[in-house]
């Protein structure tokens, strides 16, 4: 990828996006933004290490997702690929808590202290859980406060590891896969397809059987090292302390292969940089378009997944979906889409961020209604059916359900006059003018819950 001149930061984190599809992660584009093109599953992958999110891999057996996961959390969080490897979960339908999170200390059981042996799986601040559909959908909330909050608790014992990257794989479905309950996909900010590379990055594939520069990320002494630290019993603060260490050995090892990963500095500086980073007016218009359109409905006042879905007023995207919208949806695109204006050199986040975000952040969470599958299932596309359909909901829709991208460029300038009177103290205008774009709600829920807040 051709990028222009960086700061430091971006440019380190842009090398490594692309070392990592030049020579571990073949791929090729699928996603545009700008005039740039990128991998989704990659490109969405560094912007969960970056803002210490939960990402969803879907795809076929073999496709590449535990891969990607393992070459992110190897190379952006300096830990060799071995031990990468050694600490991540594998879903089965037996597995407990006890194999999860943590399990009692036998030894002082038999003394009558209650200990807790953390798992690996705790400890490691970066986490994979392959094939997680593979958990029965009774035994997922085990991981529910972990994924959403880094909150990992077994008996009387707890430990706040804080938000960390939390990569989960599924295989698409067969006869030994499990739904995943809605709880759980709402805890995960973003989810991608690994997609076939093309045939000519799949021979090149075909003729590494032993993944040869996956040597460049291994080192079995220090994995060992790491085994006794996790092994040692000691707090989970020396626990991490001493992992640092390892961290800096790693680090100093891949400087020369151009694959150094991010100090803790490195990420608290581009956390706050991210941070600053603010919404154009016109990102921030769509993103209220459409946060309205998940959650608002004339008839019920708010849309709720114990509710019929609302047909009265006007194909909204409410009509198509069942259940509702959520606050982490809404936090989810914010703030992937600073992410990635940072990523680029920007300043704001543009309409496009937000537009290129927002697919990925709300396919897995929706569930459309059989009526709108049926409409779109064969359709030509590129993408799983679920996320062709978001993304064409929220962007131009088709001549009989049109997208959330022409009802936003209609309604736009009569938003912001009611937001400008609003802003003025006028709250008697801005109440006149909702009231006659409200349309006696035929008009665009985002009308009907401004006159909400202003009665």
């Amino acid at each position: 990828m051709k990028t222009k001149e960086l700061p430091k930061a971006q440019t380190k984190v842009r090398n490594l996006l692309s070392k990592i599809s030049e020579d571990f992660y073949l791929c090729r584009p699928d996603i545009t933004v700008g005039k740039e093109s990128f991998n989704a599953a990659l490109l969405f992958g560094v912007l969960t290490e970056l803002n210490r999110g939960n990402q969803l891999l879907f795809g076929e057996y073999g496709g590449g997702k535990t891969t990607s996961a393992e070459y992110l959390n190897a190379i952006f969080n300096n830990l060799p690929l071995d031990l990468v490897k050694r600490v991540a979960l594998r879903g089965n339908p037996q597995l407990t808590k006890e194999d999860t999170v943590g399990r009692p200390h036998y030894g002082e059981l038999h003394r009558f202290k209650e200990l807790t042996v953390w798992q690996h799986f705790v400890l490691i601040k970066p986490k994979i859980f392959d094939e997680f559909n593979r958990i029965p959908e009774s035994n997922q909330s085990v991981v529910l406060n972990g994924v959403d909050r880094g909150e990992w608790n077994y008996m009387n014992d707890f430990i706040y590891t804080c938000r960390q990257p939390f990569f989960a794989t599924c295989n698409y479905s067969d006869r030994g896969n499990h739904a995943l309950i809605q709880a759980i996909l709402d805890r995960f900010d973003v989810a991608v397809e690994s997609k076939f590379p093309g045939v000519a990055n799949s021979l090149h594939i075909s003729q590494d059987y032993f993944n040869d520069n996956d040597q460049i990320l291994r080192d079995s002494n220090l994995t060992r090292e790491a085994l006794k630290v996790l092994n040692s019993g000691k707090s989970f603060e020396d626990i991490q302390s001493e992992l640092e260490g390892i961290r800096e050995q790693q680090q100093t090892r891949l400087e020369g292969e151009r694959l150094a990963g991010l100090t803790e500095e490195e990420r608290k500086l581009i956390e706050a940089e991210v941070g600053k980073i603010t919404l154009e007016k016109e990102a921030e218009q769509y993103l209220a378009f459409l946060i309205a359109e998940l959650n608002v409905t004339p008839k019920y006042g708010q849309k709720r997944s114990n509710d019929l879905i609302d047909k009265d007023n006007g194909k909204y995207l409410h009509t198509a979906f069942t259940g509702s919208g959520s606050r982490r949806e809404e936090k989810s695109i914010v703030r992937y889409s600073k992410a990635l204006a940072w990523i680029q050199g920007q300043q704001t986040v543009s309409l496009d961020h937000i537009m290129q975000v927002s697919p990925y952040v709300l396919w897995h969470r929706l569930k459309w209604t059989d009526e709108i599958i049926g409409k779109l299932r064969n359709d030509k596309r590129d993408d799983p059916l679920d996320l062709y359909i978001t993304k064409t909901l929220l962007g131009n829709g088709t001549p009989e359900f049109p997208g959330i991208q022409g009802r936003y460029i209609e309604g736009r300038e009569a938003y912001q006059l009611v937001i400008d009177c609003i802003g003025h103290g006028d709250y008697k205008r801005a109440k006149a003018e909702a009231t006659k774009f409200a349309a006696a709600d035929k008009g665009h829920p985002v009308f009907t819950d401004l006159l909400r807040d202003l009665a």
